[in-house]
């Protein structure tokens, strides 16, 4: 279990780790798009080829989780709704039979004092026991997991 004061140096990595890769990335995908534009006639034959660029910066985007910079930083609040329930999930495809996988997650909703809320679902783990309506959390834009901080 996290304290807050380590979320938010691992945040803080985390957030400079994400830019870096992701402005590195960029200019990677622009260089080669400029290499492709000035050198050869690839882009000439089709214009499908320009969705490669376009699906590498989507793929960018994604492994970097960059749009999370749209989020608010920091989240703190009280639980105000908590419900633990059984989800089972099928796994059909590349199977010879069914399988049904049977796991626990948890449903919180967290209001701050302003009267702000929002809603997390997350999965059941030794660190949901702990959390219970009135709990104070804290939630960070690159930690996936709620912090207590109590």
């Amino acid at each position: 279990m996290l304290t807050l004061k380590e979320a938010r140096k691992r945040q803080k990595d985390l957030e400079s780790r994400s830019l870096i890769i992701f402005v590195l990335s960029l200019a990677l995908v622009l260089l080669t798009v400029y290499f492709l534009l000035e050198y050869t006639t690839l882009f000439e034959l089709s214009t499908a080829f320009y969705l490669i660029p376009i699906g590498l910066l989507a793929f960018t985007v994604k492994k970097t989780r960059i749009y999370l910079f749209l989020t608010p930083k920091e989240f703190s609040g009280r639980v105000v709704y908590l419900n633990v329930y059984e989800v089972r999930a099928q796994r059909i495809k590349g199977e010879r039979s069914y399988m049904t996988h049977i796991h626990l997650e948890v449903d919180l909703i967290i209001e701050s004092s302003d009267g702000k809320s929002k809603s997390l679902q997350l999965p059941a783990s030794p660190l949901t026991n702990h959390i219970a309506e009135g709990t104070e959390l804290t939630l960070l834009r690159f930690i996936d997991e709620p912090i207590l901080t109590q």
